[in-house]
């Protein structure tokens, strides 16, 4: 029997319905009164709003990694089941929502270097969706985006420490110049993650 790898069970939502979910958590995530205030959280804060539609269902139904990574991948980002694992680990057995993941990844990215790398590559890959839905809000700007997520990077450690200046600039770049270069720096994300090492 074949599983079709479009089909997340557990209740998770469909591929264009996790998009929007996540889309909108960022929105949300941005919207915030007091974001300026949230610097020295934003990165773990701008991963669990894009993760929590994906994690959420999954800690709900006991799903397993494979059905995480399937529900990631339709939003363009790739963890091992290792990442997955450790993350899930503390969630496990009960109702979370986005604080809860957020709290666990402010907790692991400095701690462990295959997490940071792993979501360093998250962030590059969502960053238009990243920097849609915060300069949706008129008290952000490219500037303030880009020196709050360069601080929050560095305080991040391991490769997003590296990654930070460069970020810093990439964010700020007109959207359809953004996806190219983020593209491009996919393309050579394994160089980037080694020279980091």
């Amino acid at each position: 029997m074949t599983t079709d790898p479009t089909n997340i069970s557990n209740g998770m939502p469909k591929a264009s319905e996790l998009k929007e979910q996540s889309r909108k958590g960022l929105r949300e995530f941005f919207q915030q009164k007091s974001i300026k205030n949230l610097v020295t959280v934003l990165v773990p804060s701008t991963l669990a709003a894009i993760l929590f539609p994906v994690f959420g269902p999954a800690v709900a139904g006991g799903a397993a990694a494979v059905a995480i990574q399937n529900g990631l991948k339709l939003l363009g980002i790739s963890l091992s089941a290792d990442t997955i694992d450790k993350v899930l680990k503390p969630l496990e057995g009960r109702q979370i929502d986005e604080s809860d993941v957020q709290a666990v990844l402010q907790d692991l990215l400095p701690k462990d270097q295959q997490i940071n790398d792993e979501a360093a590559k998250a962030l590059v890959t969502i960053a238009p969706d990243i920097k849609e839905a915060a300069t949706a809000n008129p008290k952000i700007d490219g500037a303030w985006l880009g020196a709050s997520l360069e601080a929050s990077l560095k305080d991040q450690g391991w490769i997003m420490e590296k990654i930070a200046p460069q970020f810093h600039d990439f964010i700020q770049l007109d959207l359809a110049v953004l996806e190219v270069e983020r593209n491009r720096l996919l393309a050579n994300w394994s160089l980037i993650s080694q020279e980091a090492r």
